[in-house]
């Protein structure tokens, strides 16, 4: 399956990149509204954010979007196999990880996840909420012990079968430019 994983990868990556500008910003736009009306994310108060590169659905907006409103916002830092939740006050509060994406470089540890929203990373998910991740496993182990509300983002294009077994985990719900799935 690892190689059929890897294909999958190459083609979902080559589909971003070549995605236009204007296109990807219309559809973070649509994507971003569809996510600000779900129930879950207006009734909550902490969410558990990824920062966005810029191959990825805009999470940018989102973070100072909520920010603003007041709420908590915690992004994961990358620690040996897993994933450390810190909250930041601001998108400037970020630098480059060893992966070459924006992580906190410190802030207070977000622990109790009962009550939050974590918005998920992928390269493609199924209507089911099943994911194709980037291949380093942090979201999976993250997500095996997480009691919260799960929401996967991701562009319609990108969304398809992905090959799981029965250790894999989906999210509560995926959302892209052109709807809601749960």
């Amino acid at each position: 399956m690892s190689e059929l994983k890897k294909a999958l990868r190459a083609e979902i990556l080559s589909q971003r990149r070549d995605m236009e500008e204007s296109v990807r910003k219309e559809y973070d736009e649509r994507i971003y509204n569809n996510l600000v009306k779900l129930d879950p994310v207006k009734k909550c108060g902490s969410f558990l954010v990824y920062a966005s590169s810029p191959i990825e659905v805009d999470t940018r907006r989102f973070i100072t979007a909520m920010l603003a409103e007041g709420k908590t916002v915690a992004v994961p830092k990358c620690v040996g196999k897993s994933m450390r939740f810190l909250e930041i006050s601001s998108l400037s509060e970020l630098v480059k990880s060893r992966f070459g994406v924006d992580e906190p470089a410190d802030g207070r540890e977000i622990t109790a996840f009962d009550g939050t929203v974590c918005i998920v990373p992928a390269l493609r998910f199924d209507r089911n909420g099943y994911r194709l991740g980037w291949g380093g496993g942090f979201y999976d182990r993250f997500l095996a012990s997480y009691d919260g509300f799960s929401v996967g983002i991701c562009y319609e294009q990108c969304c398809g079968d992905v090959p799981s077994n029965e250790y894999d985990l989906n999210v509560n719900t995926v959302i892209t430019e052109n709807g809601i799935y749960r």
